[in-house]
């Protein structure tokens, strides 16, 4: 996550829960195929690679922050969290760059602890169309709000570091709350340290070269999810290679036409846009195996044919 200069105050007061909620508030996409009926798919992938940045509008003029130098108590030995908690509720705006992201901030067993310990509250918004031109018009209005959960490869994390829009986590760390060093990933902190030593951005879900090596079954975040009944049904085949899957998902068709009264929707993905569509160009084509070259040659692989 990046926190911007403008909300330095209660972002301070409420730093610990931000660490953890950076973590809830990934960028998870969603594809699938083999799935169940309305709303649903059955399978699906899961893409969390996401940053969060924090800007300083909204919640920046509560009462409850505490003066610069004076932050809050020190992690517990034992469970690392502030004992400090809000006399007054504090809502944060946080803005999640995916139009798709819908959940709601009080609606689980997590989000409501994390009210609780710190009277800290969550506003999550979403853009209603371009998520660029959302972004880019936040920034520009100078109206950005408390935290942005965004793509790393996206340009306007550059645009917001450069323009001095954002605080260094690790200053904020070390004046505050270095209990943030102790649950932050070495290596991942390494990784998204700028050129200026500083690290901006701390990703939702990433895996470090430590985490490979001393792990033998790491999950990918672009992995498909497969409804186990629909599955077994249609005989537990291999959907490992090209036509494998596409002969599942026909014959997943052909057997559940309905489910729970229902069309089923055989595969479920990213919504068509003027660039095509992600889940097909990208996850499908990785999770098949299909690849860029072919005998030494490069090839654009979303039209070839053979």
């Amino acid at each position: 996550m990046i926190i911007s200069n403008k909300a330095a105050g209660n972002l301070i007061a409420a730093m610990a829960a931000v660490a953890v909620l950076a973590g809830c508030a990934g960028t998870g996409t969603g594809t699938g195929s083999a799935g169940t009926s309305g709303a649903e798919t059955g399978t699906g992938a899961a893409s969390t690679s996401g940053i969060g940045t924090g800007t300083g509008t909204g919640a920046a003029n509560a009462s409850t922050a505490p003066a610069p130098g004076s932050g809050p108590d020190r992690a517990s030995e034992k469970g690392g969290a502030t004992n400090n908690v809000a006399t007054d509720p504090i809502t944060f705006d946080w803005y999640i760059n995916y139009s798709w992201f819908n959940t709601k901030w009080g609606d689980n067993a997590v989000s409501k602890a994390i009210t609780e310990k710190t009277g800290v509250n969550i506003n999550f918004v979403t853009p209603q169309g371009n998520e660029e031109e959302k972004l880019n018009s936040l920034i520009a209005s100078g109206t950005l709000p408390d935290l942005i959960t965004l793509g790393w490869w996206e340009p306007q994390v550059n645009e917001m570091i450069q323009g001095d829009m954002v605080y260094a986590l690790n200053e904020l760390a070390d004046r505050y709350d270095p209990y943030f060093f102790e649950v932050a990933d070495p290596q991942a902190v390494s990784w998204y340290t700028q050129a200026d030593g500083n690290v901006y951005g701390y990703p939702c879900s990433s895996v470090t070269p430590d985490d490979v090596e001393n792990n033998d079954n790491i999950g990918s975040n672009q992995t498909f999810l497969v409804r186990k009944d629909i599955y077994e049904a249609i005989g537990s085949p291999d959907m490992t290679t090209i036509e494998g899957f596409e002969n599942a998902v026909k014959k997943a068709a052909q057997m559940f036409p309905m489910v729970s009264g229902k069309p089923l929707i055989p595969i479920g993905a990213h919504i068509f846009d003027d660039t095509g569509n992600v889940s097909f160009a990208l996850y499908l084509q990785k999770f098949l195996a299909v690849n860029n070259e072919k005998d030494g040659d490069l090839y654009d692989r979303n039209k070839k044919t053979e």
